[in-house]
This record gives structure tokens, sequence and C-alpha cells, in this order.
């Protein structure tokens, strides 16, 4: 009789705890998954880990998780302010790109080798064009500024691309799922 690997997948949304940071774009992350959170939850493979720590702590929370359920796959979805707002990018086994939730992972569990979904917060201009990174001083004022009606917009479009590049990434891997969805 053969044997069929059945893998659980962890997906871990940073962001920051509490109703000041609810919606502010540094918890992008966590908003558009609370959009598809039933979806998922209906997945029989798939669970939902929020930390409940703020972002630069995220390690702490996510390696003592792990700590209980050894042997899951964990797909950490997270902000990134290069991208532009309302995309995402599949990743996989990458550095934490100056992102200090990211950083707090791979610091605690010393490695990098699991998958990422980061989610674009890059601003636009009124016409639709994108605006340059906010980067140095500016960054912090700007992930943690509350996101508008335009960009929450943006959050529910991507929703359903979000689940299909989830379920693709349970179904067929990672791989399959950045060549389709990146």
């Amino acid at each position: 009789m053969g044997y069929t690997s059945f893998i659980m997948y962890t997906l871990i949304p940073l962001g920051n705890p509490g109703e000041k940071y609810f919606k502010t774009r540094h918890n992008v992350g966590r908003i558009v998954l609370d959009l598809i959170k039933d979806d998922i939850l209906a997945l029989s493979n798939a669970e939902l880990f929020i930390p409940e720590t703020f972002m630069n702590e995220s390690g702490k929370a996510v390696s003592e998780y792990l700590r209980y359920h050894e042997g899951r796959e964990i797909i950490v979805v997270y902000d990134d302010k290069d991208l532009p707002f309302g995309t995402f990018r599949i990743a996989f086994d990458r550095s934490a790109g100056g992102h200090n939730g990211l950083k707090s992972i791979i610091d605690s569990l010393g490695a990098t080798d699991f998958i990422r979904i980061r989610v674009g917060i890059a601003p636009h201009d009124v016409d639709g064009k994108e605006k340059i990174a906010p980067h140095g001083e500016d960054v912090q004022d700007y992930v943690l500024g509350n996101i508008k009606e335009d960009e929450e917009e943006s959050l529910r479009s991507i929703a359903s691309q979000l689940l299909g590049a989830i379920k693709t990434i349970m179904e067929e891997g990672y791989k399959k799922a950045m060549g389709k969805y990146n």
C-alpha cells in the first residue's frame, strides 16, 4: 500500500496586536487573510496562527507555536513597502529584506527556508501611478498609518487571488504557485 504524505500548513499573518494598529498598512497580512479566513479554515490541511506579539517580536511567537506544532509548513504573510499596493508575491528561502518582523522569525528559527507571501503596500499617486516607497525615518510613519478606503478595496480585490495562491501552494507546491501568481 502506498504512503501519501499529508502536510499541514499554518498561515501566519504578521502585524501588531490591538485596535490601535488593526487597520494599519503594517497589518495588511492580517487584513487580507481575515477576508478569506473562513475559506482557509475550511481547508483540511490549513491552520491560521495570529501572533499576539508586536511585529518586531514575531519570531518569539512563531518559534513557540512550532515547538508545539512540529512538522508544520509555515506560510508567513506580511506587508512589503516595495511592492505596489494591492499586489502580492510568493517567495521561499530569502532574506528578511529589511522587514523586522520577518527578521525576527528568521533569527528565532535560525532558518530562511519557509514560504512567504509579500503583500504590497507601496503608495500610488492620485492618477494611480506608483510612487517611490518611503525610506529611512518616513517608513515607520507610512507603515503605521491607517489604510485608506481605496487601499482596503485593493485588498478586497486580491483576496480571491490570494486564496487561489494558497490553495496552489498546498496542492501543487510553492514553485507552481510562484509560476502562476508571481
